[in-house]
């Protein structure tokens, strides 16, 4: 089995990182509160798999967290997880429109804040 290093990431994409583990914080709220949206990404996730647009084992990923709903521990814990691989997914996230502009808009800039308070290592 291939083993991966953690990648070094430059300033610019660990601020973006942040930003969409902060959207995806608040997609998990509003998922975990609207579990009806569901139905619609797994249509969307096999759209993608269908067209080619997502990988076999990102759609496996996907599938497996948006399946897992019921837990929410357990949903919170892969979709926020901190590796290479879900910080790649959520750059090409499939949980796209799920929040308004307005919790957009209010989540990155909590993101921003939260950076401003608390800059990053070089």
């Amino acid at each position: 089995m291939r083993r991966s290093r953690p990648r070094l990431r430059s300033n610019a994409q660990q601020q973006t990182d942040e930003q969409l583990l902060r959207l995806h914080q608040c997609i998990a709220d509003k998922l975990l509160a609207n579990p009806q949206l569901v139905p619609a990404l797994l249509e969307k996730l096999e759209l993608r798999y269908q067209t080619g647009l997502i990988k076999h084992w990102g759609y496996i990923r996907w599938y497996s967290m948006l399946t897992q709903l019921d837990d929410a521990v357990l949903f919170r814990k892969a979709l926020l997880e901190d590796s290479d691989i879900m910080r790649r997914l959520r750059r090409k996230t499939l949980l796209t429109g799920i929040l308004t502009e307005d919790e957009r808009h209010t989540a990155l800039y909590e993101a921003t804040s939260a950076m401003t308070e608390s800059p990053l290592l070089p």
